[in-house]
């Protein structure tokens, strides 16, 4: 019985890390919106980010640059819901929150 429970207890809190939509992921050109996870191997991190400032942190931990702003020519309306990260590389990588991801799935 003890065991029973012990069990369920764990099966509810492993529930929410599961379901929950994380706050940010990437905006890709051919595949729309995609995980952070992706980039771990990509920029070979340590981990996925959970945001443009924590990409941006682990960048700079690495002795690089990143910046972090609004995407060139953002509409007003996407201000805060997408961010871009420049590197010193000249390449960018953009943040967005699910809203904006599922508006551009339909």
């Amino acid at each position: 019985m003890i065991l029973h429970r012990v069990t369920f207890a764990l099966a509810l809190c492993a529930l929410p890390a599961v379901a929950q939509i994380p706050e940010w992921q990437l905006m890709s050109r051919e595949e729309g919106c995609v995980s952070p996870q992706l980039v771990v191997r990509m920029m070979r991190l340590p981990r996925a980010p959970v945001s443009p400032e924590d990409f941006a942190w682990m960048i700079r931990e690495r002795g690089e640059s990143a910046t972090l702003g609004p995407m060139e020519n953002s509409p007003p309306e996407l201000i805060g819901s997408v961010v871009q990260v420049r590197l010193a590389n000249g390449k960018a990588l953009l943040f967005a929150r699910p809203e904006v991801c599922r508006r551009f799935e339909r």
